[in-house]
């Protein structure tokens, strides 16, 4: 089957997507080991009013997560199952998700995303030129994570070089929840959004096609061999991918710069005897540690009725499994909120979530921050902190994603010890 080009009106991705629901992140800070030891699976309360449950135990996270007595997608008691709410994206339940989670992954697949090493160290490097040889503050979002992390999945998914700082403009632009004045910008971002990935699509058609490694390859090979993907779960996957994995990997930078530069640990990566299995660490520990100044899980909605710990969760209840909760149990993790790249079992930390649902995009961005980290250490530049990392403005962008506004630094003069 070969598909056809839709016609020049053609509407190829709704917007936006049914995505801004209550998130673990709408939840105040809470004491999660009292919480743990007291009532790990809890009722409070969300922003908007609704009764949820609140689960702070890793392993009943991890069960919330990867159960299938949990759904993505809100229950219609009156329907016996989900809404019949549109959806073209990876985010819902089997078998659809099992389809389109299928027709992704190979671009995602470690061993694809390995090759990529080279050119991500040759963009981090060049970026970290200018920085590094500065005469005044630099900004980390701006100059390095957001530009070295739209490069990255634009290169992945194959939106031409030209293109990606508009990619990038127009992907700013989604930045705020919908549900604020600002929400019209992101709106129309999102449109100005469908009406390029449209547009490349038709390109690549009137081009080389489905020829390449890219995700936009890939998928038009999918679509021409067995007509498996629709145009409008195309233009959802072309269009949703980078916008997620973008904005929630420059912030994972950023968090590593945090620590880097705060806390001693650049000096401290290039000087220890075991620098190399050190920074492997150092990658891990900020992935557990970024959890909750960075993307959440969605909720789950109970498929059936479920008994977690010492509560029973009625079908149709609303359930967050916070990955912050997760990663700071202190029965995995001593001290939790202590930073120590050389913390044993580290690598069991859910910053990626888990299940069918585990992010899409895990072996990219950890490959990109072990980069990154990488050229940090070996540039032989040094900077400064500017502001406290307290102080920095957060925003949450229309995907339930907190952010750093920005990041601003200072090169140190001297370099490198």
């Amino acid at each position: 089957m070969t598909a056809q080009e839709p016609p020049a009106d053609a509407v190829t991705s709704r917007e936006p997507p049914p995505v801004e629901r209550f998130r673990p992140a709408d939840i105040d800070a809470r004491d999660w080991r009292e919480l743990r030891a007291s009532c790990p699976v809890s009722r409070t309360t969300a922003p908007d009013g609704t009764g949820v449950w609140l689960v702070s135990r890793y392993r009943d996270i991890r069960k919330v997560l990867g159960g299938q007595e949990f759904s993505v997608s809100p229950i219609d008691l009156e329907r016996g199952g989900g809404t019949d709410e549109a959806n073209e994206s990876i985010f819902q339940d089997p078998p659809e998700h099992t389809r389109l989670r299928g027709l992704v992954a190979g671009p995602f697949a470690v061993g694809h995303v390995g090759r990529y090493r080279d050119t991500i160290r040759a963009t981090a490097d060049r970026l970290l030129v200018p920085m590094a040889a500065a005469t005044g503050p630099v900004d980390v979002m701006a100059d390095f994570a957001k530009p070295l992390t739209m490069n990255v999945i634009s290169e992945v998914v194959g939106v031409p070089e030209p293109d990606r700082a508009m990619f990038q403009r127009l992907s700013d632009q989604l930045l705020v929840p919908l549900s604020e004045a600002q929400g019209v910008v992101a709106r129309q971002g999102w449109k100005q959004l469908n009406d390029y990935v449209r547009d490349l699509i038709a390109q690549r058609r009137r081009g080389t096609g489905p020829a390449g490694e890219d995700l936009l390859a890939h998928m038009l090979r999918a679509q021409q061999q067995d007509g498996t993907v629709d145009d409008v779960e195309l233009a959802t996957m072309v269009l949703g991918l980078p916008v997620a994995g973008y904005v929630s990997t420059a912030n994972a930078i950023a968090v590593a710069m945090r620590y880097l530069l705060e806390f001693g640990w650049l000096r401290a990566l290039r000087t220890a005897p075991d620098g190399a299995e050190l920074r492997k660490g150092f990658v891990e520990e900020v992935l557990r540690i970024q959890s909750g100044d960075n993307g959440e899980s969605m909720p789950r909605f109970a498929a059936e009725d479920v008994e977690l710990g010492a509560a029973v969760i009625r079908k149709g209840d609303v359930v967050v499994a916070p990955l912050i909760a997760a990663n700071r149990d202190d029965s995995l993790f001593a001290d939790p909120e202590t930073f120590d790249p050389r913390r044993p079992g580290v690598v069991r930390h859910l910053a990626f979530g888990f299940g069918i649902h585990r992010c899409l995009g895990a072996n990219l961005a950890r490959l990109e921050l072990q980069v990154a980290v990488d050229a940090l250490v070996e540039c032989g530049a040094d900077f400064a902190m500017l502001e406290d990392w307290k102080a920095v403005p957060w925003k949450v962008n229309m995907l339930g994603d907190r952010f750093p506004e920005r990041m601003p630094v200072r090169p140190v003069a001297g370099g490198a010890a």
